[in-house]
């Protein structure tokens, strides 16, 4: 018997690892990236949304120009990679959401501005991204 529970819980444990990211969802979260945050606010603007199930449909609560909102958003998964660099260069933007972005690539906010790169894998997130190196964008 005790053999038993010990197997049982070493396969638990084992299925337990395999499931996806994005099972650690908040409850009402829905998949989807918010658009990238374009920087300091200089306004204070109440919040139009405090989670995602007080936004419509295909909308998703996000911080975006100095509040929450309830933009559009593509339902991509995956989150962009976290930025390290700094530029040297001027900032110049070659996506501004997801849905520009061809495939599974997301529209990732880093040090030299936003464009299209290949997305962490697991849930998707609301973080801005890692500048590697500039593309163009891919329509």
């Amino acid at each position: 018997m005790r053999a038993w529970s010990s197997l049982l819980l070493v396969a638990l444990l084992a299925l337990g690892s395999q499931l996806p990211a994005a099972s650690a969802r908040k409850k009402g979260e829905k998949f989807g990236g918010c658009p990238p945050d374009d920087g300091p606010c200089l306004l204070s603007v109440p919040d139009h949304c405090m989670d995602d199930s007080q936004c419509p449909a295909r909308m998703k609560c996000c911080y975006k120009a100095c509040f929450r909102q309830c933009p559009c958003v593509a339902v991509k998964r995956g989150s962009c990679p976290k930025d390290g660099l700094r530029c040297l260069s001027p900032v110049q933007h070659l996506c501004n959401k997801d849905s520009d972005c061809r495939g599974s690539s997301r529209c990732c906010l880093g040090a030299c501005g936003r464009d299209c790169r290949d997305p962490i894998q697991g849930m998707v997130p609301v973080h801005l991204g890692q500048v590697l190196s500039l593309s163009q964008p891919q329509h």
